[in-house]
This record gives C-alpha cells, sequence and structure tokens, in this order.
C-alpha cells in the first residue's frame, strides 16, 4: 500500500506494510513477565497449546519438534527434583509446565518473529537511530564471520594444527578479524543511510492492524482470566 506523506517540504511515497511484529513481541515479553512471577498451572498450559496452534498454522515442523524436545530433560528433572525433595506434585507439575511454557515462548519468538523487520519497527517508535543499525550490523555480519571461522579452520589445518570450539585461539582471532572489518561496517551502515542525529526519510513505514491488536487483547485477557481459576 502506497501511502503520499509530505517530508521537509516534499512529496513522499511511503510504502505502508501491515505486519503484527510489535504486537507479537508485546504479547510474549508480558507472558513472560508473568509467568515468571504467577503460579498458574493453566496459564502455562494455555501459553503451550498457543504455541502449538501458531506453529501449526504457520506449519513451523520445526519448532513443534524443539518444543517437544528442548524442554523435556529440563522439566523432567525438576519435575523429578521437587517431587522428591520439594513440596509435593503440585510445585512439581507448575515447574514441569512453566519450563514448557518458557520453551513455547522462545519458539514462537524464534519462529514467528523476523528480527531485522522488529528493530526497524522500533527504529520507527524512536528507538535510538545508532543502537539499531549496530544490531543490524551483527546480524547481517553472521554469514560472514561463520566463512571467516572456516578458512581460520582450514589454514590451521595446513599447518597441523586443528582449531576447535574449545580452541582460544580461534576466539581471539575471530575477534581481531571482527575488529579489522569495522572501518568497512562504518562505510556500509553510512551507505544505507545512516547519519548519527540526523532524522532519517523512511520509505516504509510499519503499521500493526487493529484486528491484530483486538486478538492480542482478547489472548491476553484469557490468559489473565485463567491465572485466577485454582484446579
Amino acid at each position: 500500500m502506497i501511502h503520499k506523506r509530505v517530508w521537509s517540504g516534499k512529496e513522499l511515497s511511503v510504502n505502508l506494510i501491515k505486519t503484527n511484529t510489535l504486537n507479537l513481541t508485546a504479547l510474549i515479553f508480558l507472558f513472560t513477565l508473568e509467568i515468571s512471577f504467577t503460579k498458574s498451572l493453566l496459564l502455562n498450559a494455555f501459553i503451550v497449546l498457543l504455541t502449538l496452534f501458531y506453529l501449526i498454522k504457520r506449519k513451523k515442523w520445526i519448532g513443534l519438534i524443539g518444543l517437544f524436545l528442548l524442554p523435556l530433560i529440563p522439566a523432567v528433572s525438576t519435575y523429578w527434583s521437587v517431587m522428591v525433595h520439594g513440596s509435593g506434585s503440585a510445585d512439581a507439575w507448575l515447574l514441569f509446565s512453566r519450563t514448557f511454557a518458557f520453551a513455547a515462548l522462545g519458539m514462537m519468538f524464534a519462529f514467528g518473529i523476523e528480527l531485522e523487520e522488529l528493530l526497524l519497527i522500533l527504529e520507527q517508535k524512536k528507538v535510538p537511530t545508532s543502537f539499531i543499525y549496530g544490531i543490524l550490523v551483527v546480524l547481517n555480519a553472521v554469514p560472514e564471520i561463520k566463512n571467516e571461522i572456516q578458512d581460520l579452520k582450514n589454514a590451521s589445518l595446513l599447518r597441523g594444527k586443528r582449531l576447535t570450539v574449545f580452541s582460544p585461539l580461534l576466539y581471539l582471532k575471530t575477534i581481531f578479524v571482527a575488529f579489522n572489518w569495522r572501518n568497512h561496517y562504518t562505510e556500509a551502515i553510512k551507505s544505507r543511510g545512516y547519519e548519527d542525529n540526523v532524522k532519517r526519510k523512511p520509505s516504509k513505514e510499519y503499521v500493526t492492524p487493529k484486528r491484530y491488536i483486538l486478538a492480542s487483547a482478547m489472548i491476553f485477557i484469557i490468559g489473565n482470566t485463567l491465572m485466577f481459576i485454582t484446579i
């Protein structure tokens, strides 16, 4: 959707993009705080079921597998520890479900949020541009850093040395390489329009449709209602 906007006396075309990224991030953040400080088995179960529905709808099968496998050992260990040395089954089931609820929120964030889009939305919401661009630089540098690490490993093999994950030399060399790239990063972000303390002219504007806000509000209300139901 193209929207005309006046900027410094000039009419510019701004591309309006409908997104649920900021809305979903806020919902995940609020639920994370709530399950950290409350004791509600129903709320934990609700979050897990909500995430299951979301991942199935988005066809994120790897996320579904991760939701069941990643928290399984910590959840079972916590349950067994509380049952044996703790205060009984009520707290054991609470901590068991809370472990899965945290994992569910993590999977929803990992598979439902595009991090670069979230950062650009936060910039639109007046988060300091230098902070946003700094994180974007790191995110976009990850593939190059991986390639550089592989080159360092191959070069070490030619000299008869094998660098593993536990080799301090590997991390030291990687830090020096990243440090040497900083001038290139500075030129790159300036070429993309970054100027500190200067207001940018956005070509895209992210908006959250009202139906997404209403849906998230309903989900949040249902979750908070479940907190007051005891079983």
